[in-house]
């Protein structure tokens, strides 16, 4: 609808992939700085993490990319079907790297448990024991990022991070560090 769209659009779409080509590079400075001052067992921590939170934020992408995604957008335009619906290309883009980030950060879940068991902050029993008030967190999590107010698309939000949840059980359980007596006091 404007003259520089097709130009701005192509500097973003540049950008982002800049961006997501960059982070590695990034990821393995900081990793350089931070590995010296951590404890041997503490460096063995950190690779399953990144590789399992790297697998974790492509596959929510994709999620919402191909699953997520799709409904949304039909759902957000057949609510205009008594209209001519003019979509920017900038906005289309936006709203659907808006969705893939937050999924992407949602599928984050699996990694931070996996973190959070092996340091012993968690555990699965604690998990397992929160799951009422995880659940109605979850749902009110999926009503803030689903960018429609209807209950089916809510739903589809809030169904991969109830299964994520479910998976941390499992990470808690698998990973998770065992206490000793003397740590407990």
């Amino acid at each position: 609808t404007t003259a520089v769209e097709s130009f701005t659009l192509s500097v973003t779409v540049s950008l982002y992939s800049a961006v997501a080509l960059a982070v590695p590079f990034l990821l393995w400075q900081i990793w350089g700085f931070i590995s010296p001052a951590l404890y041997k067992h503490e460096r063995r921590y950190v690779t399953p993490f990144i590789g399992l939170s790297t697998i974790s934020f492509v596959i929510g992408a994709a999620f919402a990319y191909y699953i997520l995604f799709p409904p949304a957008m039909g759902y957000l335009l057949g609510l205009g079907e008594n209209f001519n619906v003019m979509l920017r290309a900038t906005d289309y883009f936006d709203f659907i790297t808006l969705i893939m980030l937050a999924m992407g950060l949602i599928f984050q879940m699996p990694a931070i448990t996996y973190v959070l068991a092996r340091i012993g902050l968690v555990n699965a029993s604690f998990l397992v024991n929160a799951w009422k008030y995880a659940f109605v967190i979850i749902l009110i999590v999926a009503a803030v990022v689903s960018p429609t107010g209807d209950l089916p698309n809510m739903l589809l939000f809030a169904m991969p991070m109830m299964v994520l949840y479910i998976v941390s059980i499992f990470i808690a359980w698998f990973f998770g560090k065992k206490r000793k007596p003397d740590e407990a006091e």
